[in-house]
């Protein structure tokens, strides 16, 4: 397996290169086919997964059992650190969507580390500051915009510097993300497209 480093990790990479090593030595790291399920919502948190390579994604269940994407991740990231340092349960189902290398990190490593390393507490403040400006700006366009301008402020945040968006899940996962109905989403995609703003080949949009 490839030589898998915390150093190359945003959240660890200030820390002093010996650090890095004893952390190293402190998880395991294992490879993970798609489709696996690393945690689910609602169990105890009790390892940090740090994600060196592939993509996951994070799903909620409502009580009408229909699923709802969250988010799509790719590496390297560390998923749920907000919950690791409330020590709370899953506020999500995540899963693999690409083979993905993943280190196991135990809690309570994770939490010595926020109370002796400023470094790792400052990138973990800052990653919750930018989590609940997220979900205020997305209540407050999910409260005030239309489906069309929903759809286009989230294809202008997927899309890479050439204006390009892959949509993996196809336009019922970007529904699901949204909140919105695949009915929906398809009218709205069709109506940018017929706008000029967009071109969809299959899953690939082009932001015009």
């Amino acid at each position: 397996m490839t030589d898998y480093r915390l150093a190359d990790v945003p959240l660890f990479a200030a820390l002093a290169p010996e650090m890095c090593r004893k952390l190293e030595q402190l998880s395991r790291v294992r490879q993970v086919p798609r489709g696996t399920v690393l945690a689910v919502e609602g169990e105890p948190v009790d390892r940090l997964f740090v994600v060196h390579a592939g993509r996951v994604a994070a799903y909620r269940h409502a009580e009408s059992g229909r699923q709802a994407h969250i988010r799509t991740d790719e590496a390297p990231v560390v998923i749920d650190k907000a919950t690791a340092i409330a020590g709370d349960s899953h506020l999500f189902t995540w899963t693999v969507l690409a083979d993905a290398v993943v280190r196991n990190l135990p809690r309570e490593v994770f939490g010595e580390l926020l109370q002796t390393e400023a470094s790792v507490a400052l990138q973990a403040a800052r990653h919750l500051a930018t989590q609940a400006n997220q979900a205020r700006d997305d209540y407050l366009t999910a409260a005030t915009d239309s489906a069309q301008r929903r759809v286009l402020q989230r294809l202008r945040s997927l899309s890479d510097p050439a204006g390009t968006v892959r949509l993996p899940d196809g336009q019922a996962g970007l529904a699901d993300e949204l909140g919105l109905t695949r009915v929906t989403v398809s009218r709205a995609l069709h109506q940018l497209t017929d706008d000029g703003r967009i071109s969809m080949r299959g899953r690939i949009i082009r932001l015009s």
